[in-house]
């Protein structure tokens, strides 16, 4: 498993749907996920998200797993 090549996917996920405006579904490593908005890049490896549930948390790039467009089920 080549790390870098992972955080750089989640980082290049991060920022376009940062851009994009888009809620996202984000699985971490923990196998716990977050639903929500990232509003803000905080510096290079930590984002800002309004998280349905949690408000406004950081993000660390080092605990997530995938990023993803939010689906409603």
């Amino acid at each position: 498993m080549e790390q870098g090549n992972d955080k750089e996917r989640v980082i290049e996920k991060l920022n376009f749907f940062l851009n994009a405006k888009t809620k996202v579904h984000i699985k971490k490593h923990n196998k716990t996920f977050l639903n929500g908005y990232i509003f803000e890049r905080f510096k290079e490896d930590i984002y800002l998200m309004k998280e349905d549930e949690l408000g406004i948390i950081h993000l660390f790039v080092s605990e997530i797993y995938d990023v993803g467009e939010f689906k409603e089920e």
